[in-house]
């Protein structure tokens, strides 16, 4: 018998922001004290684990531990400009633990994007096989952001022609045509979805593309895009995807109707 594949959601971390950062609304979007308590909102942060046979990889990193003593130091300007919160158990490293998994036994870590939020934990997955990130994420990012992976072999790969996508690029990771590394662009240059095939039909781990429920159906904007171009074309291509007849699911990373959850 085939084996399944298997995808958990996890949260690992929490995050307060503006409004205007998961919905565009205005030009600059402001640190999360600079307005009134009605326009801020709490946020899950979203990791994920896929079994395959070939394989295990987790997806994104949430939080390190070290925002739970000692934040200031670790996120630098990115302390003020959010809040934080890490509860006990929900790092990256603690729940793979709580499965009886060391990084050790990750095979790769895909990094969906270079943001903060999905990046803090990834020195807490050191001793996985391989870090990958898409070539025009690294070539874009900027050098503070390269500081959250330090001394990790982090690796590029490139793009390739697939069946899915708003550009058609990504990657069969396995070559079985399972799991794919879909390019989503515009709320950053590199920004990558991941499509797993289970036995129902697709899940989509959209990433950024969108933060919200509402961001799919009204189709808006994450508040801070690199090419609103580009941006409009990934969430448009999301939200055509949701709405086939073989897609059994859309996670938008920071959706707070996205409980974990295992899917096979």
């Amino acid at each position: 018998m085939e084996s399944q594949i298997k995808v958990h959601v996890m949260h690992t971390g929490k995050v307060k922001v503006d409004r205007a950062l998961p919905y565009k609304e205005l030009d600059v979007v402001p640190p999360v004290h600079a307005r009134e308590e009605a326009y801020r909102m709490w946020l899950p942060i979203s990791s994920y684990l896929i079994e395959h046979p070939d394989g295990n990889i987790v997806v994104d990193a949430g939080w390190h531990e070290d925002v739970r003593t000692k934040a200031q130091a670790h996120l630098g300007a990115a302390a003020s400009f959010v809040e934080y919160e890490l509860p006990a158990g929900w790092s990256i490293k603690e729940q793979l633990a709580a499965r009886q998994l060391l990084p050790s036994d990750i095979d790769i870590v895909i990094i969906s994007h270079l943001d903060v939020d999905h990046i803090s934990g990834l020195s807490l997955l050191k001793g996985a096989r391989s870090f990958w990130v898409s070539e025009p994420e690294l070539a874009n990012a900027k050098p503070h952001k390269l500081a959250w992976y330090g001394e990790l072999p982090v690796q590029t790969f490139t793009y390739e022609s697939i069946p899915y996508g708003p550009n058609k690029r990504g990657r069969d990771i396995f070559g079985d045509g399972k799991i794919y590394l879909v390019d989503t662009p515009g709320h950053t240059p590199g920004q990558l979805s991941v499509l797993i095939r289970l036995r129902a039909g697709w899940l989509l781990l959209a990433s950024d593309t969108g933060y919200t429920g509402r961001s799919l159906e009204e189709l808006i904007l994450p508040g801070i895009t690199t090419d609103e171009r580009q941006a409009v074309q990934s969430l448009q291509w999301v939200k055509a995807f949701s709405e086939s007849a073989d897609c059994v699911g859309v996670l938008l990373n920071h959706d707070p109707a996205i409980v974990p959850a295992t899917y096979s």
